[in-house]
Parts: structure tokens; C-alpha cells; sequence
């Protein structure tokens, strides 16, 4: 009897070199005939034993063999013979890596656009246009459009938004969100900072916040064009904003300053802010003068001619200091 793998194999070989008597070539073809696995580890031995015979070993007739045998042995069905196990196993890897591939498609990748050492646009494909300060990143999913207009920030962006009233606009920032449906605005909100701003050149903007971090809840104030909203991340408060902030707000895009009826004695502190300069007013009364003026492109020299011509003081420059000397607006 065959009792083990190894003892099979020794009288397959034994077999296969015609070493055997009749009693155990019977007992092999009887083995062979019990099962259609037995038959294929015949076949794998007698393959291995072609591969390797030298030319001093009687020659084995495969053919010959199997006649022995053939007439107890049922044939194979081709889905049970190795050549159909291989197809069938390379049929499922294609399938698993076309459907790896499918699901790979449908995942949204995400896009990021970080402005390192300049000032730089991107225009989204609903045809907004986002500006990105220096040192500012915004991400969004490569469906944007799709079914959602929504984009994280990461520092500071102005925001030019198309109007569509189906798709609101969605800035994620920290702790905060702002949600519109098209118009202008301003964000500044930097991870390392505790302050998040934003002001509204046009239109209206909806700021929502986290009022409170134990139960996460969320409150929202809508700002107008030409409001500005400052949000303390750390206390979850909001504060109070400059009024002069839409002379600086932009400035960083078209260096442009806008004051419009703006007090003396906040434009010289705007001024030493974008300038880093410093500017002193001798006579207190003409801190209250107030100011209507745009300035593009210019430096703070022109500037300080232009303040001192419109309020006939006088002016005096030294390197990095301004000071203006005499009263005016008495009246006010």
C-alpha cells in the first residue's frame, strides 16, 4: 500500500525507470486510478523526470504510460486541469486590478495651491479668482463644482467669487467657516496666529465661528460690504475692528490706501504700520483732521507731502521719522 507523499514519489520514479515488479506497478496504477489529483501529480513527476533524464536512462514514453492506465482512468475535465486554474487565477488579479483601478478614479483628489515668495492667482473652474498672499496655501477637491464649491485657506487670500445661488461658496478655516454666494472678500487666517479676519470689499458674507469649544457650537454674524469681522480663536470671541481697516485690508494685492474721512491720527498709524516708519503730529488738534484721499503705488515721502500740503503743516524728514508741526482743522 501507499502510505505517504514521500513513498509515492520513490515508486513514481521507480516507475517511471521501469524498476518495478508487477505487484507494485499494479499498485501504482491503482493509485493513479483513485483520483484525478493523483493522475496530475503523475503527470508533474513524469514532466520533472523528462526535464532532467540523461541519455544513458531508457527513454520513457509518456504515451506508452498512459495507455497502461488509460483504460481506468476517467479523463480530466478541463476546468480541473492546472492550464485552467492558472487562466482562472490570472482572470481574477486582471479583474481586482481594473476594479482597483475604477475606485481609484472615483476618489477625489486633492489640489493644493501654495504661494511661497510672491503674490499669486488662481482661477477656479466655476471662474472665481482666488489672490494668495505670500506664505498661503488653499486646498480643494479636483470635483470641485461638481456638486459643492468648498476650499480650505491656510493664511491669507482675497476672494472674488462667481455668483451661483445653487452652489454656495464655502471657505473652511479654523474654527470658522465663511459661506457666500458671490461677491469680494478678504480672509486672513494663519495657523500660528490667534486672530482670524475677514473683511467684505462687496456683497455679503456669512462668518460662522466656534463659540464654544466644550460643546462645539457654532454661531454666524452677516457682514456687508466694507465690514470686517476679527474672530479670537483662543477665547472664541470676536472682536472689535478698525475702522480704517479698509485703507490696508487689500493693500498687499494693488498697494493701494484708501481713506476715506479717516482721522489724521489713525492715518499716520496705518502709515507707520505699512511703512514701518514713524510719525509724529506736535499739535493734538490736527490728529482729529480728517482725511479723503487714495493713494496707488506711492511711497511714504509723496504721501507725507500730500498730508501736509492738504492740512498746510509742516513738514520735517529724517531718515525713517516724519514729523508734522502746526495746528489745523480748529474747528472740529
Amino acid at each position: 500500500m501507499i502510505h505517504d507523499h514521500k513513498n509515492i514519489d520513490d515508486l513514481l520514479l521507480a516507475y517511471l525507470l521501469d524498476e518495478l515488479d508487477n505487484a507494485q506497478a499494479d499498485e501504482v496504477s491503482q493509485w493513479l486510478a483513485e483520483s484525478d489529483e493523483n493522475l496530475q501529480h503523475f503527470e508533474q513527476i513524469s514532466q520533472v523526470w523528462n526535464a532532467t533524464k540523461n541519455e544513458k536512462r531508457p527513454e520513457f514514453n509518456a504515451k506508452k504510460a498512459w495507455r497502461k492506465i488509460a483504460p481506468t482512468v476517467p479523463k480530466t475535465p478541463f476546468y480541473k486541469t492546472p492550464l485552467f486554474r492558472i487562466a482562472a487565477a490570472i482572470i481574477l488579479i486582471l479583474g481586482a486590478v481594473n476594479l482597483l483601478f475604477n475606485v481609484s478614479e472615483t476618489i477625489p483628489t486633492t489640489i493644493e495651491v501654495f504661494a511661497s515668495t510672491e503674490v499669486l492667482n488662481d482661477t477656479l473652474h466655476d471662474g472665481s479668482v482666488i489672490t494668495l498672499n505670500q506664505n498661503s496655501k488653499i486646498s480643494y477637491s479636483d470635483n470641485f463644482n461638481t456638486h459643492t464649491r468648498k476650499v480650505k485657506l491656510e493664511g491669507e487670500a482675497f476672494f472674488d467669487i462667481q455668483r451661483d445661488p445653487s452652489k454656495p461658496f464655502i471657505i473652511e478655516l479654523d474654527q470658522s467657516s465663511v459661506q457666500v454666494l458671490g461677491t469680494s472678500f478678504n480672509i486672513k487666517s494663519d495657523p500660528k496666529d490667534e486672530l482670524v479676519s475677514v473683511y467684505v470689499k462687496s456683497g455679503v458674507v456669512l462668518f460662522e465661528y466656534l463659540s464654544d469649544s466644550q460643546d462645539s457650537t457654532y454661531l454666524s454674524v452677516k457682514l456687508l460690504a466694507g465690514d470686517k469681522v476679527v474672530y479670537n480663536k483662543k477665547t472664541h470671541q470676536l472682536e472689535a475692528a478698525n475702522d480704517s481697516s479698509a485703507a490696508t485690508e487689500i493693500y498687499w494685492i494693488n498697494k493701494e490706501l484708501i481713506f476715506d474721512g479717516i482721522r489724521l491720527g489713525q492715518v499716520t498709524g496705518i502709515l507707520e504700520s505699512v511703512y514701518e516708519v514713524d510719525i509724529t503730529i506736535t499739535e493734538k488738534v490736527s490728529e482729529n483732521c480728517l482725511l479723503t484721499v487714495n493713494f496707488q503705488n506711492a511711497n511714504i515721502d509723496q504721501i507725507m507731502d500730500v498730508i501736509a500740503m492738504t492740512f498746510e503743516l509742516e513738514l520735517e524728514k529724517t531718515e525713517g521719522t516724519y514729523t508734522l508741526n502746526g495746528s489745523s482743522c480748529e474747528d472740529i
